[in-house]
This record gives C-alpha cells, sequence and structure tokens, in this order.
C-alpha cells in the first residue's frame, strides 16, 4: 500500500521527504522519481532538498502522465500512441472526411473550406476526448460499445469521430500496464525502487488507480499538502474555499496528518491556526500583517506594491528579497508595469519575472512570433518597421539606428505594398519604389529625375547620410527577407517540414541569438524540444501554414517562460506554477472582480458541462482552491491588491468576491486603503503609516528665475531668432525648459495622402509661390506627387490647381519685382553686442528682398519679414525690402542703414535676453487693439486669453500661453510690463502695419 504524508506545513512535508531520500538504496544507479504538478514546485523543492540534504543526486523530476508513459515505454518498448497530439491530428482528417460532412452537415458548415477552423475544432475535441477519458470513462466505454449515455446530437457526432478514429481509450491502456505489471514486477521494483508524488493537489482516479497498483510493487509515497485534516469543514473561509481541497482529502488517510501551527502572535497567524484547527469564526483585530490596496489602475497597484515592499525592507533588515513572492492574476499584463517602476524607481529591489508567456519580453521567441504572424497584406511602413526595431531582429541585420530608418521610411514617402500599381500612382507609396529612391539618392548626387524602366522615373533621396548609409541597404535587405518568408505562407508543407523551415529560413537569418550565450542556446532548445514531436507524429500530411501557425500560438508563443525560483530577488509569477509555496511575504495583485476567480464556461458541444461531478476540472473551484493555498503559505505577511476605483468617476470597484468573503471574515468590509489617482498626490505624507510613497519626491515646478538662469546664448540662428518674437513664451518652454506640447504622432503614415495638413500645404504652396516659370511648375506638381506632398492621381491635380489658384496674387507680384532674376539665399553670419546671429535668408533678388506672406496672420509674416530684412540691411546685403501678401497687395518694408540696422537689433537683443531668464511678457495678438479700444491691462488680458484657448475663426489654441494664464503669470500685469509690449511693438515697426 503506498504511504501517506500529509500537512498544511510544505517545509514539514519536504524536511520528510529529505529523510527518506537519505535512506540507503538497494540499487545505488537507480533513479529516485518525484512526481510534482508545477515548474515552480520542482525549483523549490530541488532547493529545499538540497539545502537538508547538502546533496541531491540521481532522482529524476515527472509529471504524472510522464511517468505513465515512461512505465509504458518501458513494458512495451514504446510510449502509447493515445496522445494529444496522435487525437487532434486524426480529428482534422476526420473533419474533412465527406462521410462526416454527409452524417453531420450543421458541424461540418462551421468550418467549410477553412482550414484554420478544422484544425481548431480538432484541438478542442481532442482536448475534450482525454477528459472524457480521465472524468467520464463509463461514457467513453459506452462509446466502444455502440451506446450514447445520452441522446443529443453533440454527443452524436463526437461518438462518431471517437469510433472511427480506433484510438485505444485510456482505461484500456491502463488496464494492459496492469497485466504487463503483474508480469514484470521484479523489472519494475529495479528500475524505480521508489516514487515520491510531492504537493500535488490534483488527482484523478484514473491516476490514483494507477499509483495504487504500482504501490504493490515498490515503493509509493504521497506527500500531501492539505489545509486541515479535520472534516466536515466548519471555518467559513474553508466553507468558501475548500471544495477542491474536501474533495482531495477524502481520496487519502489522513491518520498521518502533522499539525503545525504559526507560533506569531499576529493576525496572519491567527487566521493560518484557526483554518488549521478548522475554528468557525476569527478572534482579534487586523495588523498590519494583513494589507489590502484598491487602487485606480494597474500601473498603480505596481507602484504601491514597491512602496510596500521598500517600507517592509526598511524596516526589518532580516528580510531578503529572494524571502518575497509577487503573484499576478495576469502576469503578461502586469509584468511590464512591474519592470516599468522597479527598474526606474529611487531604490533598488532586485526582481525576477516568471511564467510570463514566451512572447512578453526581448526573447527569440517573440521575435519569432512577430515575423512569423507577419503577412502580405502588413507591408505598410509602420508595421514593417516596427518589426524591425524589434532589438534582435535589428541585431540580426545590424542595424544599429532604426531611430533613422523611421525617418527616412517616413521622408521617402514608403506608406504599403511591396510594388503597386503605376495605374493609380500606388507604385510611388510602395517599398520598392521607395528602396530604390533612397539607394540611388546614396549613389547618385543628383537632384534631377531619374529613370528607372520605360515607364517610370524617380528623384533620388537627398537626405541619406554617409555614416548611415550601410543601414539602408541593410534595411532593403531586411524588406527583401521578410518577403521571402510571407512568400511561403502560401504553401503547404508537412509539419516536420514547416519546423525545418522555420529554423533554416526564419530563425537562423531574421533572428539574432548567441551561440556563446547560456539564456540563448537554452531558449533554442526548448524551440526544437517544443516541436521535435513532429519527427516523431505519424501523420505526414501537408498542411497550410496557418495550422502550423495554430500549432506555434499553442506550443511556443502562449507556454509560459521557464520559472525560477531562488534566484537572491522577488520572485514575480503567475499563480498557479507557484502555488502553496511557502515566502515570508506573499502578495497577490490582480484581484479584480470578474477576473478572479475565474468562471467556468463549456462549449456548447462540451459534455462534462452538462452535469458537475466531484473531482471534475472546475477553474472556479481551482482558484478558490488556490487562493486558501495563498492564505496559508504566507509565513509572515500577506499583501493583496485589485482595481478598486473607477478612473471615470472616482466610484468604488468591488473587489474579487475572495476578497470580499476574507474581508467579511476578518470583521474588516473597509481593510483596503483607497490609494490616490497619481503617485504624487498630496494625500501621501510622511507621518501617515497607511498612505506613504517613496517614488516621487516633493520638488514643483516653477519658471527659472534670474537667480537661477541657465547659460547665456552667445548665438542663435535666424530661425530661433525670428520665432522668439512671433511667440516668445512658446519659445521659452522649447528651448529653455525643453517643453513641447504639440502632438508629435511618431507612427509612420500607412495610407495614401488624401488632404495634405497645415504644414504640409504651406510648404508646397511657399515652393510653388518661387517658380515663375509654368513648365517647372508642372515638373514640380510631377514630383510633389512622386514624394508624398500631394494626393495621388487626378486628386493630386486638383489640390496643386487649388493652391495654385490661392497663391496666383503672390506669384504675379513675384513675377512683376522679379522678372527674371534669379533668387540667392544669403548667410548671414552678423555679431551684436556679443551676439552671433548666423543662418540663410533666401528670396533675396539681386539687392532686392521679396517676403512672401502665405497666410493671413499680418502681425506674424510682418515680424518675420521685417527681422530678416533688418538682419540682410545689417549685413549691407540688400537696398530693398518688401512683402508680397497673399492677395498680391505689396507692402514696403522700413529701409535701415547698416548702423542702424546694427543698433536696432541690438535693442531687441535686450529683450531676448530677458526672454531667455524667463517668459517674455509679449505677444504679437496683444501689440495693435482694434478701433475703439483702449491698449490697456483688460485688453491685453483678453487678448492673451484669446490666444490661449483660440477662436472659431481658425486660430488654434496656444498651450503655452494657457500654462502661463492657469499659473496666473501675469497677474498682475503692470504699467511697465505694457510699457515693454508698447516698446517691442515699436522695434518690430508693427505700427506701419495697416
Amino acid at each position: 500500500m503506498p504511504q501517506i504524508y500529509s500537512s498544511y506545513h510544505l517545509e514539514q512535508l519536504c524536511q520528510t521527504l529529505a529523510s527518506h531520500l537519505q535512506e540507503p538504496p538497494a540499487d545505488v544507479f537507480a533513479k529516485e522519481v518525484i512526481i510534482t504538478q508545477s515548474a515552480g514546485m520542482e525549483s523549490w523543492l530541488k532547493h529545499g532538498l538540497t539545502s537538508r540534504n547538502t546533496i541531491l543526486a540521481n532522482f529524476s523530476f515527472q509529471n504524472q502522465d510522464g511517468f505513465l508513459a515512461e512505465i509504458h515505454q518501458l513494458l512495451f518498448g514504446e510510449r502509447p500512441k493515445n496522445n494529444h497530439d496522435s487525437l487532434k491530428y486524426g480529428l482534422y482528417d476526420l473533419l474533412a472526411d465527406p462521410a462526416f460532412a454527409e452524417a453531420f452537415p450543421d458541424v461540418a458548415a462551421y468550418y467549410a473550406g477553412d482550414s484554420l477552423r478544422r484544425f481548431q475544432l480538432a484541438g478542442k475535441i481532442a482536448d475534450l476526448f482525454d477528459q472524457y477519458q480521465l472524468y467520464r470513462p463509463e461514457m467513453v466505454s459506452g462509446w466502444n460499445q455502440g451506446t450514447r449515455s445520452a441522446q443529443n446530437e453533440a454527443e452524436a457526432w463526437q461518438m462518431w469521430l471517437w469510433q472511427t478514429l480506433h484510438i485505444e481509450a485510456r482505461a484500456e491502456i491502463r488496464d494492459r500496464i496492469f497485466r504487463k505489471m503483474d508480469e514484470e514486477e521484479a523489472l519494475i521494483r529495479n528500475i524505480f525502487p521508489s516514487v515520491s508524488l510531492f504537493g500535488i493537489t490534483v488527482y484523478t482516479n484514473f491516476h490514483l488507480e494507477f499509483f495504487r497498483k504500482l504501490a504493490l510493487i515498490t515503493r509509493v509515497r504521497f506527500y500531501v499538502c492539505l489545509p486541515t485534516d479535520l472534516q466536515p469543514y466548519e471555518n467559513d473561509l474553508l466553507l468558501a474555499f475548500g471544495t477542491k481541497a474536501a474533495e482531495l482529502a477524502g481520496m487519502f488517510d489522513l491518520s498521518g496528518f502533522t499539525p503545525v501551527e504559526n507560533p506569531a502572535n499576529t493576525s496572519l497567524a491567527r487566521l493560518q491556526n484557526q483554518i488549521l484547527t478548522n475554528k468557525t469564526t476569527f478572534s482579534g483585530s487586523v495588523d498590519d500583517t494583513i494589507q489590502a490596496s484598491a487602487c485606480y489602475t494597474p500601473a498603480r497597484e505596481v507602484e504601491c506594491l514597491y512602496n510596500y515592499l521598500l517600507d517592509l525592507l526598511d524596516k526589518d533588515r532580516s528580510l531578503n528579497p529572494a524571502d518575497i513572492l509577487v503573484m499576478a492574476t495576469d502576469i503578461d499584463k502586469y509584468a511590464p508595469y512591474v519592470r516599468a517602476v522597479f527598474h526606474n524607481a529611487p531604490v533598488s529591489i532586485p526582481f525576477q519575472v516568471s511564467g510570463a508567456s514566451a512572447t512578453s519580453d526581448d526573447t527569440i521567441v517573440a521575435a519569432l512570433g512577430l515575423i512569423l504572424r507577419f503577412g502580405d497584406d502588413d507591408f505598410t511602413s509602420e508595421k514593417v518597421v516596427s518589426l524591425l526595431e524589434q532589438k534582435r531582429i535589428s541585431q540580426r541585420f545590424g542595424i544599429g539606428d532604426t531611430g533613422y530608418i523611421r525617418s527616412v521610411v517616413r521622408n521617402a514617402n514608403i506608406r504599403f505594398g511591396l510594388e503597386n500599381r503605376k495605374e493609380d500612382d500606388t507604385v510611388y507609396v510602395g517599398w520598392k519604389y521607395g528602396l530604390d529612391k533612397i539607394l540611388l539618392g546614396y549613389a547618385m548626387l543628383t537632384d534631377e529625375e531619374f529613370p528607372i524602366s520605360e515607364d517610370l522615373a524617380l528623384y533620388p533621396f537627398k537626405d541619406t547620410e554617409a555614416s548611415a548609409s550601410y543601414d539602408l541597404f541593410r534595411l532593403k535587405h531586411f524588406v527583401e527577407t521578410l518577403h521571402s518568408v510571407t512568400a511561403a505562407q502560401s504553401e503547404e508543407r508537412s509539419l516536420a517540414d514547416w519546423k525545418n523551415w522555420m529554423f533554416a529560413e526564419v530563425i537562423d537569418p531574421m533572428v539574432y541569438h548567441d551561440d556563446f550565450s547560456k539564456d540563448d542556446r537554452t531558449e533554442l532548445t526548448s524551440i526544437y524540444r517544443s516541436l521535435a514531436y513532429t519527427d516523431r507524429l505519424d501523420y505526414g500530411h501537408s498542411v497550410p501554414f496557418r495550422v502550423f501557425l495554430a500549432e506555434l500560438d499553442k506550443r511556443l508563443f502562449a507556454e509560459p517562460r521557464t520559472i525560477r525560483l531562488n534566484t537572491g530577488r522577488v520572485t514575480v509569477s503567475s499563480p498557479v506554477p507557484v502555488r502553496g509555496i511557502p515566502f515570508r511575504v506573499v502578495c497577490f495583485l490582480g484581484l479584480d472582480n470578474g477576473v478572479f476567480p475565474r468562471q467556468d464556461r463549456f462549449q456548447g458541444y462540451d459534455l462534462l458541462g452538462e452535469e458537475y461531478r466531484a473531482g471534475d476540472r472546475s477553474k472556479k473551484e481551482a482558484d478558490k482552491y488556490l487562493f486558501l493555498d495563498t492564505l496559508m503559505a504566507a509565513r509572515e505577511r500577506l499583501y493583496l491588491s485589485y482595481t478598486g476605483l473607477s478612473v471615470r468617476d472616482n466610484t468604488p470597484i468591488p473587489p474579487s468576491i475572495a476578497l470580499d468573503i476574507l474581508f467579511q471574515y476578518l470583521g474588516e468590509p473597509d481593510l483596503a486603503v483607497r490609494q490616490p489617482l497619481h503617485g504624487f498626490s498630496p494625500q501621501y505624507q510622511p507621518e501617515n503609516q497607511r498612505l506613504f510613497t517613496y517614488l516621487y519626491g516633493g520638488e514643483t515646478g516653477e519658471f527659472l528665475t534670474a537667480g537661477d538662469s541657465p547659460e547665456p546664448f552667445s548665438s542663435v540662428s535666424v530661425y530661433s531668432f525670428v520665432k522668439f518674437f512671433e511667440n516668445p513664451v512658446a519659445w521659452y518652454f522649447n528651448n529653455i525648459l525643453g517643453i513641447h506640447y504639440e502632438v508629435t504622432d511618431d507612427t509612420l503614415p500607412e495610407t495614401e495622402l488624401i488632404t495634405p495638413d497645415g504644414l504640409l500645404k504651406w510648404q508646397v504652396k511657399k515652393e510653388m509661390a518661387g517658380i515663375i516659370k509654368q513648365e517647372e511648375l508642372e515638373a514640380y506638381r510631377t514630383r510633389c506627387i512622386r514624394e508624398g506632398l500631394l494626393p495621388l492621381k487626378s486628386l493630386g491635380q486638383v489640390t496643386f490647381d487649388q493652391y495654385n489658384e490661392e497663391i496666383a496674387g503672390i506669384r504675379e507680384g513675384l513675377r512683376g519685382l522679379a522678372g527674371d532674376t534669379p533668387e540667392r539665399a544669403v548667410a548671414i553670419d552678423l555679431d551684436i553686442d556679443g551676439m552671433r546671429i548666423s543662418g540663410p535668408v533666401g528670396r533675396v533678388f539681386d539687392r532686392d528682398y521679396l517676403a512672401l506672406a502665405l497666410s493671413k496672420s499680418k502681425e506674424k509674416e510682418w515680424t518675420r519679414a521685417f527681422l530678416q530684412s533688418l538682419l540682410l540691411f545689417a549685413a549691407g546685403s540688400i537696398d530693398r525690402a518688401r512683402m508680397i501678401q497673399h492677395d498680391g497687395n505689396i507692402l514696403e518694408l522700413p529701409v535701415f542703414g547698416k548702423s542702424d540696422a546694427r543698433t536696432r537689433i541690438g535693442s531687441l537683443l535686450d529683450f531676448f535676453r530677458r526672454g531667455m531668464e524667463q517668459p517674455l511678457k509679449f505677444s504679437l495678438a496683444a501689440t495693435r487693439p482694434p478701433a475703439g479700444k483702449p491698449f490697456d491691462t483688460a485688453w491685453v488680458m483678453s487678448a492673451l486669453q484669446t490666444q490661449a484657448k483660440g477662436n472659431d475663426y481658425g486660430l488654434p489654441p496656444d498651450p503655452y500661453m494657457e500654462v502661463l494664464l492657469n499659473e496666473r503669470y501675469f497677474d498682475p500685469l503692470t504699467e511697465t510690463d505694457l510699457e515693454d509690449i508698447r516698446q517691442v511693438a515699436v522695434l518690430l515697426n508693427l505700427n506701419e502695419l495697416p
């Protein structure tokens, strides 16, 4: 008979097992078999046994099905053929059988013509067949006899599939093993002298019968972890969460149960002891050994967790990070927040994320998944560049600056498609055309049109940087390699051939892996092992790529990564792999209403859903038992967290029913601390024992003052000098504080241009305004369409004609004033009062400066033209300056001698220097009151408010001005401030503007 050892104290069970392992074996070469249910328990047990026995050698960790298959291999020379893969692919073929479609047309209609749906259904039915054999063996036995247990359509077509498969049922395999075991007792006893089953919480009758039969031949020991041995349950938590625990207890003789009480005088210890002794109610108050937080978001949950852990580590110097376990209901959702918060925190707490899916980190599998999910329809600019930005992919292709690649793709007007069609002009936004343009720009230093075929020409991309040019060749190689992968997806191959293709054509050429890295070698080995079954599978038929990808999704991409315990760091994991493992501090995140415990949902054809029986699988009951294990596993402290407050309206959100039951049991329905929305909330105070934070300091954002001004500018560009006087407030935020409120979207455009934005429209119209000859204008239109400055095809022509009409007055005025005189740009380089002003100024025709005012903003256009002409006069480069307005009217700009111009610039520089120290209280919008309005404080403040908020006549809001107004920066607006506005307006000659 098997030997049974039970306790709620896992360390006690580990010590018992360690003592048993010290017994001298009959055969020193025979392996000790230890069966566990999770990788986390295996890892913890290895460490526990090694620390107790000093050494752990010649052992084999397995799961229940794996050991059963090994026994089959020993007795029959092969593993059982009734495995999930054989079932799944057998069903995949059977579902395509015309006989099935004829007998069950409604079922066949679900997947008709869709191989992926057929494969997914085959996988679900294979799972059900596996469960039926464990939980409804009498039904499967009836099917073998042609008898249905219920008269419904779902059972009819499933029985047809089962009978047609001719698969040996698990029960038949078990009976055959039993008969062979009776014949080979000596062999089994010699190979497996001792088998230990440790910490398993789920047994089926099928497996228990096998191990009880095995116990008649060799030594079998069960180490069962249970919250208590006392029945029936009277404790409220046992009644609420202990359904599965009671089922497990009913399978064993618990006469040898070892109760180990928690000796501490804390609320957590009392809670555990009352569960252990099956007491009905909780006694005493709740201290800080049990804490809970209600937060607004998962990110705030992690921030509050960090504060909690750092406070513990600070107060208890005996506590180490390795003593802490953090579980999250959805580890893939919480892991990025954990990394972001803990990596950027002011005090480092070492941590290790375990159990997240293989695609949730910078891994070979993550890169592989991104590539294999990429299809022919995904060749848009953003999707291709985003794929290339994956670290392992960019490393493999040797591309160091993906930001540069992104900017080149944007500027080269690559948007979607590989080649596209010339007939609708989409060829100009495809990858082939764009890459040809980029590489020709590197090879040919020309701005002229270049033919690449009989009916296609391009303008070489001229902004290629020599230092990064090789990255552009690598980009081309990447796109071509990616295309070869997507082209192969239309083929059909056997599973083994798809596996070999993946290694040879995807992983090797596209994903970086270091042969000298242990982690990389381990991951590659894991990938190969995950798909090694394809070489053994008795299924040589070809399958579409979609089927192979679905297989990878289940076996590779969704599989959790290796569970790592005992790393010396805080362990962050999903709950199942670490359930019941004791830690001094246990934290549980994501205990949200509707998330935990999970709900049992059955497909309409799932015959298990028709009736629940004791021992059946239940996600809800399994999660409740897991929560009970969590309560018992925390040795000193328990921390629970959930999203309990609405970001939208601040209303409370109820927690998980498991938390609610716990709070009620403790007599503390409001146990959870309501954490503020932001980590920098003023609610956090050092003296508050319940609300505290280590993540944010007490600094406030204030404007720089004269006492702490930045290093003064000794030089400024012409562009920056002009922009300052156009909007000194925005200039201060941008250039001194480094703050930019403009929304910048780095996402690359993935569709053709339909409506150009204001900046693009201004850029094209500005260039058009300077083109006088009609043939040059037509050539510029063609170029704009090819380079993405105008919409494609006829819409581009319509848009261009509209622009031409809008600037007709400017073009006519320029033609009349400039004639055939060529335009030139003057390089300004002035040193005035210790400030160097340098940069180009264009629109100079011989000795005449002609500014073009494309917008209707008179003050802004005048200021720009006036300042540029003033710099030209100071440089002695012009004799006259005029501004052509959008309607064709011509304004004369003031004429200055070199000395007067330098004096005027010097006066403006005084205000410029003041505007470097703090925002200059000046705005072009507040310089010229309308007729009948006095220039006073009330009008100026009204003008500033309008600038900040915008209006219904096309004036956009100014977020920089809005910030200053909200900060009451202009309160009070003094007479000195008004005089400064008047003086700057005079220096800019705004009084001469009509």
